[in-house]
């Protein structure tokens, strides 16, 4: 059994090993573990001899004592064994010191600044990761100091550790190292703060995140980043993949993601989209991204002014899930002509047998589809309004713009900073 007591990483680095005799053998590089537990096994450590100058695996077997002074083996160092750290295990310090981690409690990216080791039951295992200050200032061996100046004025600094039972290894096929929250967790947090997230790693992890979330989810992700990143998630996707998200998305949403990326990879995917979906997108397509055609979705609610309460109620219970938003319900003539509005409340107050055209509002607020997204802005911040319908020359409803998609242009300029500062 090794003697050991909890410690840090980084207190072990550099330190001498000796064998039992006292003997130098060499000097303490790194730390091996093994993953696929909750709480890594420490398998041993990685020496670099003092003669030959090579690096060699210390298994743990071989070790009496880990201190923070010295390592000492349980035999003299003629009979030590040495190995040869295999490629399913782990060095600490190389492979996941300074590497990012995710805190889904906090939506955000943080560093690992140190690690913990302590024992269960007989073996030495990974405990926690350290991504405060703390761990920090104990790497750069200034702890006794800071410690000191805080206790001056009463002060502590605070341990910031984050269990290991909370953190995985997330394989992005680059370095073994790179560490996050389970995927399943990921799932529970809001579309906003995992594109957070995504938007703080490197590029391979974001495409190791993306790619581990559920096609729903991932949907919803994916409208909340930046149109690069958008663009390099669905460019590095395998089209399987892609189309899957696609599906699931509103068809405003997806021409506005298909708008970024090269025409021949647009193209690709159009054709091997559901040809109704594929048509809506190509139409939206065809207008300029900065009007309201080219913000406006398709994807509503109709009814026919002779239509009862009951009846346009029934209609919405079947297409509630295709809409873009149930707040409004748009009356059409025979000729596709817009001549009504109906609001949510107003549908429901009536009474069942009650006709449309008896409740509909008759003044409309309209855009056309070159109108810029600025101007479309200020007609729904004006009349205070959660979609605005978008017509053509001969008042044909094409679609409606909702106040998610001119938000930045209604908040004022301090909210709409800490809006894109929150993601």
């Amino acid at each position: 059994m090794v003697l050991f007591s909890e410690m840090f990483v980084s207190e072990l680095k550099n330190i001498p090993v000796v064998d039992r005799l006292q003997e130098p053998i060499g000097t303490a590089k790194d730390i091996i573990l093994t993953v696929g537990d909750v709480f890594p096994k420490i398998t041993g450590l990685l020496v670099r001899l003092n003669k030959k100058k090579e690096e060699v695996l210390l298994l743990l077997g071989e070790v009496d004592l880990i201190g923070k002074q010295f390592v000492v083996t349980k035999s003299v160092k003629e009979r030590v064994v040495f190995a040869r750290p295999t490629s399913q295990e782990l060095l600490l310090r190389q492979d996941i010191l300074d590497k990012q981690i995710v805190d889904t409690g906090g939506a955000r990216v943080i560093r690992v600044n140190d690690l913990k080791l302590g024992k269960i039951d007989q073996d030495i295992r990974l405990l926690a990761a350290d991504v405060g200050l703390k761990g920090l200032i104990r790497r750069l061996r200034w702890l006794p100091f800071f410690t000191f100046a805080f206790g001056l004025f009463g002060k502590k600094i605070p341990d910031t550790l984050i269990g290991w039972d909370h953190v995985e290894q997330l394989k992005t096929g680059r370095a073994p190292g790179m560490i996050t929250i389970p995927s399943k967790h990921l799932q529970d947090l809001h579309p906003s703060d995992i594109a957070n997230i995504i938007s703080q790693v490197h590029s391979d992890e974001k495409t190791a995140i993306f790619s581990s979330l559920s096609e729903k989810t991932a949907a919803e992700a994916l409208h909340e980043l930046e149109p690069q990143i958008q663009a390099i998630l669905l460019l590095t996707l395998d089209t399987k993949k892609t189309l899957g998200i696609l599906e699931k998305m509103p068809v405003d949403e997806i021409a506005d993601v298909l708008g970024d990326i090269p025409e021949e990879k647009t193209e690709e995917l159009l054709r091997l989209m559901r040809p109704r979906k594929a048509s809506q997108v190509k139409k939206l397509l065809a207008h300029p991204d900065e009007t309201a055609g080219g913000l406006m979705t398709p994807e509503i609610i109709t009814t026919k002014p002779d239509y009862t309460a009951q009846q346009t109620i029934e209609k919405m219970r079947q297409l509630a899930n295709e809409a873009e938003t149930v707040y409004y319900v748009y009356v059409l003539d025979n000729e596709e002509k817009l001549v009504g509005i109906l609001s949510l409340r107003a549908l429901i107050i009536a009474s069942q047998d009650t006709k449309i055209s008896e409740i509909m509002e008759k003044e409309l607020i309209t855009v056309d589809p070159q109108m810029p997204r600025r101007k479309v802005a200020q007609v729904i911040s004006k009349y205070n309004l959660l979609a605005v319908p978008v017509v053509d020359e001969k008042n044909k409803l094409l679609g409606i713009v909702t106040v998610d998609d001119v938000i930045d242009f209604i908040l004022p300029p301090i909210s709409r900073r800490m809006r894109h500062m929150l993601g």
